[in-house]
C-alpha cells in the first residue's frame, strides 16, 4: 500500500502523532549534536520555508530572491562576510529583484511583505544556528519544550474545554481556554525542566516568567500566520508534514520565539 493512501486513512491527530514520532527524533538529533548536522538540517529547512512563502505570497514556488536572500545570510555564518557587506548586498538584491517583480505584474504590497517575511524567516534560522554555534544547546532545547509544551497544550486543553474563540476572523480553532491552558503548561512545563535545559534563569519564578514570555510570543507567532493563510486565502504553507502542513506551519511559533529568546539574552534578563 502507499505511504500517501495510508496517510489519507488516519486521522488529523494520527497524522500528527504519526509526523511528530518522525520528526522529533531527527530535530533533537540535530539540536543535541550539534555543527555539521544541524547546520545542514537548518539549512533544508531554511530553503523549504523560503519555497513555502514564495508560494503563498508570490504564487512561484521558486522566486529567486527568497533563495538568494537566504543563502547570503548564511554566508555570515560560513564566510567572511560581514554585517555591512550583508547589508550592502542585500540592497543590491532587492535592487535588482523589483524590476523582475514588475515585470511579473504582481502587486507591489505583496513584493514588499514577501521581503519582510524572507528577512525575518532568514534571521529566525541564523538565531537559531548562532544558538547552536555558541553552545547553548541545552537553552535551545529548552525552548523547544516550552513551545511544544504551549502548542500540545493548547491544543488539547480548547479541544476538551472549548469556550469562546480567541480571534475568530483569524483563527477559528483557537480557544481563550487554549491559550490559557497553553500558557500554564508551558509555565510548568518550562520550570520542571528549566534547572536541567539552561543555566540563565536560577530561580522558579524567573523560569516561569521567561517561559511564560515564550508561550505567549508562540501564540502571536501563530496567530500571525494564521492571519497571513487567511489573508492569502490558503489552508496549509504545504504539505510536507501530514497533519500539520508545511514546514511554516510547524514552525511559525519558533521563528518569533526565537527573536523574543534571543532579545531577553540581550537586554541580560
Amino acid at each position: 500500500m502507499e505511504l500517501p493512501l495510508v496517510l489519507s486513512n488516519l486521522s488529523s491527530l494520527q497524522q500528527r502523532i504519526l509526523t511528530a514520532l518522525v520528526a522529533l527524533p531527527i530535530c533533537v538529533s540535530g539540536v543535541y549534536y550539534g555543527y555539521p548536522y544541524f547546520d545542514i538540517l537548518a539549512g533544508f529547512i531554511l530553503f523549504a520555508m523560503m519555497r513555502e512563502w514564495s508560494n503563498m505570497v508570490l504564487e512561484q514556488a521558486y522566486h529567486p530572491i527568497g533563495y538568494l536572500l537566504g543563502a547570503l545570510m548564511l554566508s555570515l555564518i560560513y564566510t567572511d562576510v560581514s554585517y555591512k557587506k550583508y547589508i550592502q548586498y542585500s540592497l543590491i538584491l532587492l535592487a535588482g529583484s523589483f524590476p523582475l517583480h514588475m515585470m511579473m505584474k504582481k502587486r507591489l504590497f505583496d513584493y514588499f511583505i514577501f521581503i519582510i517575511g524572507t528577512l525575518y524567516i532568514s534571521w529566525s534560522v541564523y538565531i537559531l544556528i548562532q544558538l547552536v554555534h555558541e553552545g547553548l544547546t541545552r537553552f535551545f532545547i529548552w525552548i523547544l519544550v516550552i513551545i511544544w509544551a504551549s502548542d500540545t497544550g493548547a491544543y488539547f486543553t480548547g479541544r476538551f474545554i472549548g469556550g469562546p474563540k480567541l480571534a475568530p476572523l483569524i483563527s477559528p480553532n483557537k480557544t481563550w481556554s487554549g491559550f490559557f491552558g497553553g500558557c500554564v503548561i508551558a509555565t510548568f512545563i518550562g520550570v520542571l525542566a528549566g534547572p536541567y535545559l539552561q543555566e540563565f534563569y536560577k530561580t522558579p519564578l524567573s523560569m516561569a516568567i521567561v517561559a511564560c514570555i515564550l508561550s505567549l510570543v508562540s501564540h502571536m507567532g501563530d496567530l500571525l500566520e494564521s492571519w497571513l493563510k487567511r489573508y492569502y486565502n490558503v489552508k496549509d504553507t504545504g504539505t510536507l508534514l501530514p497533519g500539520h502542513g508545511g514546514v511554516l506551519d510547524r514552525l511559525d511559533s519558533l521563528l518569533l520565539v526565537s527573536f523574543a529568546a534571543g532579545l531577553l539574552l540581550i537586554i541580560g534578563y
